[in-house]
């Protein structure tokens, strides 16, 4: 017979290898398609040129950084070079690990011009989940010195872009559940924002970097297809996973630039290049391979793409109007519907293996679930229930009454 030690020593190798096996840890949270195949590691070629322009980039990113720096696009050329060019195998896969993480690099595009994008994911008066339900849960912005604060109105100030824009601040995000582990997290991002003219081209930067670890996973659900923009949050630490519900993971760094490219002004039509490093685990080990990040970039590219081009989506100004009337709504109005909206789902999805789990069925049974969210939560679920109903999708709560 085994020795306890012995046991436990091949337990500790079983959990270890389960948990490699399918953590897809969270990959692209603030980062807004080419087709991708999930998994794929074809490895991008990146010249000293683009390097040095990714390391510039990144180093407008922190609190220390003078707000008059003044912008040295001739050191971001190569950059946008690379996404402008049509190299084959270019649009995605893993890159070097020079900034000591896993990285990958993602491409898509979409059919509308950099106004309609900016309008709707770049607006103080609309919420970031609008156009990333499937991957954003809560954001918001503060100031570097802490205080709260609204992004600028980009799209306005597209209008006359007479001489670079540059914007800095914090954002603290949650995330949805990640589809394989249901682990949610909570994080502050350091963030700068550019936009400016490269050869008459216009052209936004979105960066971030991770300030510290993240608040220790939790246990998430996401309830039937990811397409559905269902989930489920406990608070309680863990991964939904089995096997996995004792693990306190992290996300312990990440660093992120997004380049939204309007290569051909004459038509609607935007080039997106995202590239991301990230280290995510447990006991400081990290588990994530570039392949976690490509499935994680498809996962928002996809969602966020089918929004943004769809034909059915309201315009910027009515989206912003609802999202007003949402945040206006009294706290007990916030809890009632949030009620409804939970009833619904179990009635829904009644026959679901997700909420078989005894933590999972006991959200639903008393009114403690709801009334531990604070007033973020409750209003991010109606803003996507109005988006659902927006695009034609199956939804919980009719918010067009409001």
């Amino acid at each position: 017979m085994c020795s306890p030690k012995i046991i436990r020593k091949h337990f500790d190798i079983y959990i270890k290898i389960a948990a490699l096996a399918m953590m897809g840890i969270i990959a692209c949270v603030g980062l807004p398609k080419t087709a991708l195949t999930a998994g794929s590691t074809d490895e991008v070629k990146m010249s000293e040129g683009l390097h040095q322009g990714l390391n510039y980039l990144l180093s407008l990113v922190g609190q220390e950084t003078p707000d008059n720096q003044a912008l040295n696009i001739k050191q971001i050329a190569p950059v946008l070079e690379f996404i402008a060019s049509n190299t084959p195998d270019k649009t995605k896969g893993a890159m070097d690990e020079s900034f000591g993480m896993p990285s990958a690099y993602y491409e898509f595009e979409f059919e509308k011009d950099l106004n309609h994008i900016l309008r709707l994911s770049f607006n103080p008066s609309i919420p970031s989940n609008i156009t990333t339900p499937s991957s954003v849960r809560i954001a918001r912005w503060t100031g570097t010195s802490g205080n709260e604060m609204a992004i600028p109105d980009f799209a306005n100030s597209l209008k006359r872009l007479d001489n670079p824009i540059v914007f800095r601040g914090v954002e603290t995000l949650e995330n949805t559940p990640d589809i394989f582990t249901g682990g949610y997290y909570k994080y502050d991002l350091e963030r700068t924002i550019l936009l400016f003219k490269f050869e008459g081209k216009s052209v936004l930067i979105s960066l971030s970097k991770q300030k510290e670890p993240s608040d220790v996973g939790k246990k998430g659900v996401v309830l039937g297809s990811d397409d559905d923009w269902n989930y489920l949050y406990s608070g309680v630490k863990g991964l939904n996973k089995t096997g996995l519900g004792w693990v306190n993971s992290f996300m312990y760094n990440s660093y992120s630039i997004i380049v939204y490219y309007e290569t051909a002004p004459e038509k609607p039509l935007v080039r997106c290049g995202a590239f991301k490093w990230l280290r995510a685990g447990w006991k400081n080990i990290n588990m994530v391979k570039p392949e976690h990040i490509s499935r994680g970039l498809q996962r928002f590219a996809s969602t966020y793409k089918s929004i943004i081009e769809s034909p059915s989506l309201p315009d910027a100004d009515k989206i912003a109007g609802a999202c007003r009337r949402i945040s206006d709504l009294d706290l007990n109005t916030l809890k009632n519907i949030n009620q409804d909206y939970l009833k619904s789902l179990k009635e829904r999805y009644a026959e679901d293996k997700s909420l078989s789990a005894k933590w999972v069925a006991g959200l639903f049974e008393d009114d403690a679930y709801v009334d531990s969210m604070n007033r973020d939560e409750l209003q991010s679920v109606l803003v996507i229930e109005y988006l659902k109903r927006a695009l034609g999708k199956p939804y919980e709560i009719d918010i067009g009454k409001l």
